[in-house]
């Protein structure tokens, strides 16, 4: 789940970016485990690069290992690798260094609007972005007992930070789904969803 998170949240932050063009996950995530080819890839996905990378995670150390891909030449535009210790503020600080050097190896235009939500945090308390993360995975997989658990994985973000806003919005999303999948009745889906 914390692997696949930090993909979400980095392809959130770089489609905040109006100069790139970001392909959706649902889009890419089926290239996962594939053996086809950088420039195969980019070819079916309509890219000119391609952002690879993995996370690796040892108690409250973390290494995220990044390169971005000349999807023509199939050579290194730009490469890192980043070891922290697992903090939220490391995390974030991580996935904005990521984002801010990709644009530049792009050579994209960032806005000042752009650059300040790029350094946005959405929760300083990491054990809540991590059961946001676990409910954002549950929450992919849009099957009734996932969905439920997701809904408890988004509840425990917003009791750690009630302030963040992005588990509120995944818990509204979860009875949403429940409502649409499991069929619960609108007061104990909808009505809650648009309090939220």
């Amino acid at each position: 789940y914390f692997a696949d998170g930090m993909h979400d949240d980095l392809l959130t932050q770089l489609a905040k970016i109006a100069s790139l063009k970001v392909i959706s996950r649902t889009s890419v995530m089926r290239y996962r485990d594939t053996e086809m080819s950088i420039p195969e890839i980019a070819q079916q996905l309509g890219v000119t690069s391609i952002l690879e990378g993995g996370v690796q995670r040892s108690g409250d150390q973390i290494r995220v290992n990044m390169q971005l891909i000349d999807a023509e030449t199939d050579e290194h535009l730009w490469a890192e690798t980043y070891d922290r210790q697992m903090t939220a503020e490391n995390l974030f600080a991580i996935q904005s260094s990521i984002t801010r050097q990709i644009t530049d190896a792009l050579k994209a235009s960032l806005s000042p609007e752009e650059a300040a939500r790029i350094d946005e945090r959405p929760t300083e308390n990491l054990e809540a972005f991590q059961e946001y993360m676990k409910g954002q995975q549950l929450l992919a997989l849009r099957v009734v007992s996932a969905l439920e658990e997701s809904k408890i994985h988004f509840e425990r973000a917003i009791e750690l930070d009630p302030g963040f806003a992005a588990a509120i919005v995944g818990l509204a999303n979860a009875y949403h789904l429940l409502y649409e999948y499991a069929g619960w009745p609108e007061a104990e889906s909808l009505e809650p969803a648009m309090v939220l």
